[in-house]
């Protein structure tokens, strides 16, 4: 996504590599000093369980090469689709090194921070980028209603102990807090290396132009609901589910080549989108099913507190999937 000049937007200074929108590239290589754009498809993995309920990480490994085989242009863990607060601390560092080593630098890794404590997010921003993390993506203290000052606080205390390009979660219906446009652009002033927002609300619109206008760059959640019209309003990227990725790279590159198709594929998308987005919870049990049905992984399992769906909804899902099935294939 470029500017009114035609200029991506971009972050310059000592991080790890460049986030373009070419697609996950094999022969990547990271470097310092580069130009940093968030832009095109980043999706959320979800975390495989076995039918037990244990972390089933052959089968995250295949839903890591899956998202690199839909030509993702950066993947994200530890967003709310990966079911990070049912996760222990030991399981969280054990994802984020097979996850490392599985993209094995083919793809950059953006790695959530998610803890409510400044003093701990801190130390696991820095040990994230240790373990090989190309770019952050911080979720603001919500618990207990911090003051805006005090959320500010924490994420320039992030960014200031790490050298990579961070993204900062903005989902208000989920936190229950508002901040302006003008906040986020003076956060970025103070911290340079906050390299983008991402837009996680319905309508998402009127906020990336305020964003837009502020020169704040901007990616979308929210599996792309809106996304022809949030394109039009100056995004850099979306970060929908694994499911959706190869459908989603197609959108993105017909945005920029051809509105007209892609708003004709946006409209033969949306109802499954719409149907999958009625919960969190309900999409990470709908994402599962799909990768099920798909061969990625084995089970639909969810930790509890979940939500499982009944007879009505998985013929539902089948039907949309059916429907769309060039960009959801199934199994056998």
């Amino acid at each position: 996504m470029t500017t009114d000049s035609g200029t991506p937007y971009s972050y310059s200074g000592e991080i790890a590599v460049a986030l373009l929108g070419s697609g996950c590239d094999a022969t990547q290589e990271r470097n310092v000093s580069v130009k940093v754009s968030f832009q095109g498809v980043i999706p959320i993995l979800p975390t495989p369980f076995t039918a037990a309920g244990e972390i089933d990480e052959a089968g995250f490994a295949n839903v890591v090469e899956a998202a690199i085989r839909g030509g993702a242009h950066g993947l994200a863990m530890f967003g709310m689709a990966s079911e990070y607060y049912k996760l222990t601390e030991a399981e969280k560092k054990r994802l984020s090194a097979l996850l490392i080593q599985q993209t094995n630098q083919r793809c950059p890794v953006v790695l959530s921070i998610v803890s409510h404590a400044t003093r701990i997010a801190v130390s696991e921003a820095v040990a994230a980028v240790e373990a090989g993390a190309d770019a952050l993506m911080v979720l603001p203290p919500h618990f207990l209603a911090p003051s805006v000052e005090a959320i500010l606080r924490h994420i320039r205390q992030i960014a200031a102990s790490v050298p990579v390009p961070i993204i900062v979660q903005y989902a208000p219906l989920q936190t229950g807090r508002t901040i302006e446009a003008q906040i986020f652009a003076r956060l970025k002033e103070e911290a340079p290396n906050i390299a983008s927002v991402k837009v996680d609300l319905v309508p998402s619109g009127p906020t990336i132009s305020s964003l837009y206008e502020q020169k704040v760059p901007t990616m979308v959640g929210y599996m792309g609901l809106h996304l022809p019209e949030d394109f039009c309003r100056g995004v850099a990227g979306v970060m929908p589910t694994v499911s959706v990725c190869a459908a989603f790279v197609e959108l993105w590159r017909l945005l920029a080549e051809d509105p007209q198709r892609a708003n004709e594929m946006h409209r033969q998308l949306l109802p499954q989108l719409n149907w999958m987005m009625q919960s969190v919870e309900f999409l990470i049990a709908a994402e599962k099913e799909l990768l099920v049905r798909s061969g990625i992984i084995h089970s639909t399992h969810c930790r509890e507190p979940a939500y499982a769906l009944d007879a009505v909804q998985r013929e539902e899902l089948e039907a949309h999937a059916s429907r769309l099935g060039l960009w959801f294939p199934k199994s056998g």
